[in-house]
């Protein structure tokens, strides 16, 4: 019987620390506070620094730090070419022998070749022109150096009252050179210029009217007739000889014994003995 009382009471003191136990359990569960969710995350915005107006030594500092590019240089557009000393006409060559020049000169002045050219030439002037040419300072400083060697051929001439015509043969080509006494004259070259009689004009007495080449020469170009007049002599055979030069041409007629020079502005100079 005691035992019994014994063992209710000691399952009753279980019970009641059980009790007890979940008693503090609860209590302890009451007294946790809930928890609260996290906020979201908050999102920064960037703040913009405007910074003060550099003064002169930060822009300098600035540009040696990082030097500006160097536009590139614009192209000039091409331009036209000015030449001095252009003829209105090619010069023709013959094989070996000279270039013959036209008259017309495209060019207000010519260059001074007495000051730019070398004091030797390449090529010398031939003897055969003889030196009184060479001895006038006007034409070696007009013709510069030669620029050929003398070439040979057979031509015509005929003589006028204040000039000469003469012919070359094989490349039909007629030079009309006007006298003017001791100071320079004219000339006027044409290249195939045909054939005319001038049948329908007179001469004075004692003179001619040119006809073949240097009646087409003399017909054809008026400066040309007022400068030479009529012709004094018939046509003639002759051997003659040229030689180009720089910015002109010797002309050398071995039947009266005499040398032009041409410059290629048109201005004539001589004649001179060989």
């Amino acid at each position: 019987m005691k035992a019994m009382r014994r063992q209710t009471k000691a399952g009753e003191r279980r019970a009641g620390g059980w009790l007890l136990a979940a008693l503090l359990l609860a209590g302890c569960a009451a007294a946790a506070p809930t928890p609260t969710p996290a906020p979201p995350p908050v999102k920064l915005l960037a703040t913009v620094f405007i910074s003060p107006t550099p003064d002169a030594d930060q822009r300098r500092a600035t540009l040696m730090a990082a030097p500006p590019t160097p536009a590139p240089a614009a192209s000039p557009s091409p331009t036209a070419t000015a030449y001095v000393g252009v003829f209105l006409g090619e010069a023709e060559v013959d094989g070996d022998g000279p270039a013959m020049l036209p008259n017309v000169f495209d060019s207000a002045a010519l260059p001074d070749l007495a000051a730019t050219r070398m004091p030797a030439c390449a090529i010398p002037p031939d003897p055969v022109f003889g030196a009184s040419w060479n001895a006038d300072a006007r034409v070696t400083a007009a013709l510069g150096c030669p620029i050929q060697i003398a070439a040979q051929f057979r031509g015509v001439t005929q003589v006028f009252e204040r000039g000469v015509m003469y012919w070359r043969g094989d490349t039909d080509e007629v030079w009309a050179i006007a006298i003017s006494g001791v100071s320079a004259g004219r000339y006027w070259y044409v290249q195939a210029p045909g054939q005319t009689d001038n049948a329908d004009t007179l001469a004075p007495p004692g003179l001619r009217v040119p006809v073949r080449g240097f009646g087409a020469v003399w017909r054809g170009v008026p400066p040309v007739r007022d400068a030479l007049g009529f012709a004094r002599t018939d046509e003639q055979d002759l051997g003659m000889q040229s030689q180009r030069y720089e910015l002109g041409l010797l002309l050398l007629d071995a039947l009266a014994g005499q040398v032009f020079a041409l410059v290629v502005d048109g201005t004539a100079y001589g004649p001179y003995p060989y």
